[in-house]
């Protein structure tokens, strides 16, 4: 009995009990020695590798079950119900040959599923270990519904992929409640694909470096705050103008507020933003109403100086290396035109882009061409590389410059979508992450980027000069989650942590799919 494998002799420990279950089907141990073969990939794989091992003479077979004795440390005492979301990978097998030599039992559960009907599997078999792609479990530890199935078995996660981030691992210790283990997936292309951006990424933050000499966190952080107060200054001030909440023991409803402001249906939700910042920023007090919903108490009433004094620092900081006056003043006419523009004296104009993108725009442009670039000179298929660019702001980008400095025409760039896939997609964000990034994501051929420019940061200059429906920033996590959601395993930011540009609230996300 000594020279029986010792994975053979685990399964016959096992006897009539379920070593595997797929598809609601239970494979005994004595049945996988037996030669009873599962249904689909991971199942099948270790079925058939089960047999090879069994016809193993016995010093090969011990040779084999040394990595195999090594995830079975890892993988603890028993009981061990042990859930793997895997394609038929060599290290899947491997992670469930193990759980069988430590006599727990497989689940192999389908890893294309929708992340809803994998936990509810995880729920149902009462899983203690998990294995599956560490872009899997950071999707399934933002599942919204996550709280409502009951994961109070699960002991360890073993998830495979390149280096996390610290960020998705202390999401999903918190979501699951489980010891997290990460294992690198060995020369896969994935790999590979992981190096090669993160490399990228680096070449792209040398080549920005330059535009942001000078430029320090205090005085981005000091710009903000006196941008934001005289926004806000200068909203407060219109509104008083126009006869409301000039008293701060006065209440108004919305209704009523709009109707004395005379301010037209189709400016009244951009109206219903101001209200909300006035609110949130503490220059107006907001009071739970009855059906006309909320009451909004004023200030004292401010003068045009009052707003003068408040644009001055403003424009001060922002001469002193940050933009040209023409941006900054863009907005001060804009906030004079505001009155007019309510009572719809005025015809709204084309939305521009918040004061703080200008500032950041040399630095992001050189990041960004740096890297379309270095995608360009790694592209060796037969085809050449396709590129789409949307929202592009004027005909000379830098995508086109960083495209043209090639040597080598090997790109298409296309300005609009034509039905096919992209090696490279490049786009400004406009709208919520959650539907945006995936219609972006579809356009991507498998391996390619996904390079996108977005306001992570409240932007409140775009209450007077920006979009209608006022501020469209959210925060760079909600990105990344998105980004995560949609199928992207490797999402980098830049500028990295704690870098002063990164202050201005515009962030380049450069992600892959497989």
């Amino acid at each position: 009995m000594a020279s029986t494998p010792a994975l053979v002799s685990a399964l016959r420990e096992l006897g009539d009990r379920p070593a595997v279950v797929a598809d609601g089907r239970a494979i005994s141990g004595i049945g996988l020695l037996l030669g009873v073969s599962p249904p689909g990939g991971l199942p099948r794989a270790l079925a058939e590798r089960v047999a090879e091992h069994a016809a193993l003479p016995p010093s090969a077979a011990r040779a084999a079950e040394e990595r195999l004795r090594y995830w079975a440390g890892v993988l603890g005492p028993p009981p061990i119900r042990h859930t793997v979301l895997h394609p038929a990978t060599d290290l899947a097998v491997e992670l469930a040959l193990a759980t069988l030599l430590a006599g727990g039992t497989v689940h192999c559960t389908d890893p294309d599923q929708r992340p809803e009907q994998q936990l509810a599997a995880l729920a149902a078999n009462r899983t203690t270990h998990l294995s599956l792609p560490s872009a899997l479990l950071w999707r399934l530890s933002r599942q919204p519904g996550l709280a409502e199935h009951d994961l109070a078995a699960l002991r360890l996660v073993l998830h495979v992929g390149p280096e996390p981030r610290q960020d998705d691992v202390y999401a999903a210790v918190d979501a699951l409640g489980a010891v997290l283990a990460h294992v690198r997936a060995p020369r896969s292309q994935a790999e590979a694909a992981d190096r090669r951006l993160r490399a990228d990424a680096e070449t792209a933050t040398a080549a920005a470096w330059k535009h942001s000499i000078g430029v320090t966190a205090e005085q981005i952080t000091g710009f903000g705050a006196h941008l934001d107060r005289a926004v806000l200054a200068a909203l407060l001030h219109t509104l008083q103008q126009a006869g409301v909440l000039t008293d701060p023991t006065r209440g108004w409803s919305e209704p009523e507020l709009l109707a004395t402001a005379l301010v037209t249906p189709a400016q009244r939700p951009r109206v219903g933003r101001w209200l909300d910042a006035l609110a949130r920023h503490g220059l107006i007090t907001r009071q739970v109403g009855g059906a006309q919903g909320p009451f909004f108490h004023g200030a004292p009433e401010l003068t045009a100086a009052d707003v003068r004094e408040a644009w001055r620092p403003a424009v001060e900081t922002w001469a002193d290396g940050l933009g040209t006056a023409p941006v900054l003043d863009r907005v001060r006419r804009g906030a004079l035109r505001l009155p007019r523009l309510l009572t719809g004296e005025e015809a709204p104009r084309p939305a521009a882009a918040p004061v703080r993108w200008a500032a950041a725009r040399g630095y992001l442009g050189a990041a960004l061409g740096a890297l379309v670039r270095a995608t360009a000179e790694a592209h060796d298929g037969p085809q050449p590389l396709r590129v789409l660019e949307l929202d592009r702001d004027g005909t000379e980008t830098a995508v086109a410059r960083a495209l043209a400095a090639r040597p080598r025409q090997n790109a298409d760039h296309h300005p609009a979508p034509d039905g096919g896939r992209y090696d490279v997609v490049v786009a400004t964000a406009a709208g919520r992450p959650e539907e945006e990034v995936p219609a972006l994501v579809e356009q991507l051929a498998p391996g390619g980027r996904l390079l996108l420019l977005a306001p992570v940061t409240e932007q409140l200059d775009l209450l007077i000069t920006g979009d209608p429906r006022g501020l469209t920033t959210h925060p760079a996590d909600r990105w990344r989650a998105a980004l995560t959601a949609a199928g992207c395993p490797t999402v980098l930011t830049l500028p990295a942590d704690g870098h002063p540009m990164g202050l201005l609230g515009q962030e380049l996300f450069a992600a892959r799919v497989d």
